[in-house]
């Protein structure tokens, strides 16, 4: 007897930045549409693990100084060249973050780039990179002479004669805005089915069966957004004619204690992006080691990695001591398709099975790309019929720490556990805590990315505890059944009484 299967119109693989925000255009529009995700969260794989930036006009032209090595022509020629894919939808993507943010109500910061220029050779070519980004009608691009430089950022390092300076980079917090996406979709009718992994899709009359971790799911329509794992997913229809390649990078958030107010970027050199990021919640990030890889699993960090980045920051801003301002070290991965290289595949291989294999950065261009998927799927033919109803607004409530005082007062009064602070860092109340599991928070990280609680100097040492015993209680479960990230990662093993008993044997 056949399984009983799931049926729906679009199956949505992959729960990232671009899964997520496909999930939301699709869910403008009068189609049943599933976003299947194979971790406990959304945003767990490569977004979660990214740089956070939303590049402006100039980021893309002077990584095409990289690339041309390898060519005759002209810098000015070569950086002339049209657009790929995802630098035009990088361009349009990023207007789009700040049309969105308060629809989503989740932030996102403009604090502009930075690139200093060491000697008069590179502030030569940062003048040919503002005439192209001039001429393609990037705005505001502006040449700094060695006191401009300092005017914007004062602490930089004096060896630096001048730079360039562009207003429109700007910065976010992934896992946010993939949640953001994800609950705006749902919330308009999609489902979300999470912890849910594809072993296997068939195609069958029209129709694709996926065969998941969950039961069978029969979908008109597959899109294959699954990241650093797109390539195994198109194998399994026998598509599978390019594979994805990546690098695993180390970064450092380290505290931002004034030092510096924009991005701020050496000249790309092949394997060294060297890059200072103020981040949305106020910490300095620090971008990153560069080292190619062959485990989609390895997020390990390493000595020599951390030796490596922790020279970046007082190259370009002395005061900073990395080994003294470091609050965590992490590493993501910036990954490529080997079929078109270095830009995006979107392709179909076979009707109605529709490839996202994106290639590094894929944040920026993720609600513009999700406008350029569906066109894809409506010439595919997938009807598109606009909702009445479609509510583009997700509601959070805000920061307890940022609302006036007499307001937290108020609050306080109304429900005291406002007045119990869990983590004393980021200042995360125990209410915080608990409207986060009361939302769909089940792992300590959804925790740590709901509320940052975890996220401060002190990486969770006081307030883990705490946390766990408030996720207990809340889900009616025993704190050993609490993971950090899902699957196997218990954080608890036994209770101290039971290690007591077995000295005692």
């Amino acid at each position: 007897m056949e399984e009983k299967a799931v049926e729906t119109q679009v199956a949505i693989i992959g729960g990232g930045i671009a899964g997520a925000a496909i999930a939301r255009e699709l869910s403008k529009y009068k189609v049943d549409t599933c976003l299947i995700e194979k971790e406990v969260s959304v945003g767990c794989g490569i977004t979660k693990g990214s740089m956070a930036l939303v590049h402006g006009g100039i980021a893309y032209l002077s990584s095409r100084i990289i690339k041309r090595m390898d060519s005759d022509l002209s810098l000015e020629a070569f950086l002339n060249q049209p657009l790929n894919v995802k630098e035009r939808l990088g361009e349009a993507g990023r207007d789009m973050y700040f049309e969105l943010a308060p629809l989503l109500n989740t932030p996102i910061t403009r604090p502009g780039r930075v690139m200093v220029a060491a000697d008069q050779e590179q502030l030569e070519l940062y003048k040919v990179i503002k005439k192209v980004a001039e001429a393609n009608g990037v705005k505001d691009i502006v040449i700094l002479d060695r006191d401009g430089l300092r005017e914007k950022e004062p602490l930089i390092n004096p060896k630096f004669i001048g730079g360039i300076y562009d207003p429109s980079e700007a910065a976010i917090f992934p896992p946010e805005w993939v949640r953001a996406f994800t609950e705006n979709a749902r919330d308009n009718g999609v489902h979300v089915f999470l912890d849910t992994e594809v072993k296997a899709i068939k195609e069958n009359n029209g129709y694709y069966s996926l065969k998941t971790s969950n039961g069978l799911i029969k979908a008109e329509f597959v899109v294959n957004a699954a990241g650093l794992f797109a390539d195994e997913i198109a194998g399994m229809i026998g598509k599978g004619d390019f594979s994805m390649f990546f690098y695993k990078c180390q970064m450092l958030i380290l505290e931002n204690k004034g030092y510096i107010q924009h991005v701020i970027a050496r000249l790309p050199e092949p394997g060294r992006p060297r890059m200072l990021i103020p981040t949305t919640h106020g910490d300095l990030l620090v971008a990153h080691s560069m080292d190619q890889s062959t485990d989609k699993y390895d997020l390990s960090t390493t000595m020599e990695g951390l030796d490596l980045i922790s020279t970046y920051p007082p190259d370009l801003i002395p005061n900073i001591s990395p080994r003294k301002d470091i609050k965590a070290s992490f590493a993501g991965f910036l990954a490529f398709n080997t079929k078109k290289l270095p830009d995006y595949l979107l392709e179909f291989p076979e009707e109605r099975f529709l490839n996202v294999a994106l290639a590094a950065p894929g944040l920026g261009p993720a609600p513009a790309l999700a406008q350029e998927v569906i066109k894809m799927l409506a010439d595919e033919g997938l009807e598109l019929v606009e909702k009445n109803d479609f509510n583009p607004y997700r509601f959070t409530e805000p920061r307890f720490i940022d609302l006036p005082t007499e307001e937290r007062n108020k609050k306080i009064q109304e429900n005291p556990a406002y007045g119990h602070i869990v983590c004393r860092c980021e200042h995360v109340s125990e209410q915080e805590v608990v409207a986060s599991v009361g939302t769909g928070a089940r792992t300590l990280d959804d925790i740590k990315f709901r509320t940052r609680a975890g996220m401060g100097r002190c990486q969770g040492g006081f307030c883990t505890s705490r946390a766990l015993q408030i996720m207990a209680r809340e889900l009616n479960v025993s704190p050993l059944e609490l993971t950090k990230k899902g699957g196997n990662s218990y954080i608890l093993k036994c209770e101290t009484k039971e290690l007591n008993e077995e000295e005692e044997k």
